[in-house]
């Protein structure tokens, strides 16, 4: 079994603009939201896709696979997604003196919303917070993509 382990924070600097490395426009959509899992396929430029199931989070892990899948199998999944906000973004991958972190800047029904990720080896991995981040919402499920898919950031001031 693959397992993810991940911190996330949000963004409340631009200095991380200095260390990107590289940009990718994503677009994704859930076959299913639910806690327990998702499905989620995701097209990368326009140029690659993949289908990722990812299981319930236990502390910072989860259960995680993915597998790349034809471009047009992507599209027309995503087509099938009659339910939810289709998540759009903007990642940017970071480099010294952050390498490691990607930065993820929501559109459309996100917009606004400006989050930074950190994969690490394991749940007690030793790991530090870049001046630019603010607060950590690892542990907020409000943040995790499936729920923005369902209830995107936009609508959070007008519950």
């Amino acid at each position: 079994m693959s397992t993810e382990f991940e911190h996330k924070l949000i963004v409340v600097g631009d200095s991380w603009r200095e260390a990107v490395t590289s940009s990718s426009s994503l677009r994704q959509a859930y076959l299913s939201a639910k806690p327990s899992m998702s499905i989620r396929v995701r097209v990368v430029d326009d140029a690659r896709a993949y289908l990722t199931i990812k299981g319930k989070r236990v502390g910072i892990g989860r259960p995680e696979y993915e597998y790349e899948i034809p471009v047009d199998d992507a599209a027309a999944l995503l087509a099938m997604v009659t339910d939810g906000h289709p998540i759009s973004k903007t990642r940017h991958e970071l480099d010294e003196p952050w390498p490691g972190w990607v930065v993820d800047e929501f559109a459309d029904a996100n917009a606004g919303l400006v989050v930074a990720e950190l994969e690490v080896e394991s749940q007690d991995t030793p790991w530090d917070a870049p001046e630019w981040t603010g607060t950590d919402v690892t542990d907020d499920d409000r943040y995790t993509n499936a729920v923005l898919f369902t209830r995107p950031f936009t609508q959070w001031q007008t519950d």
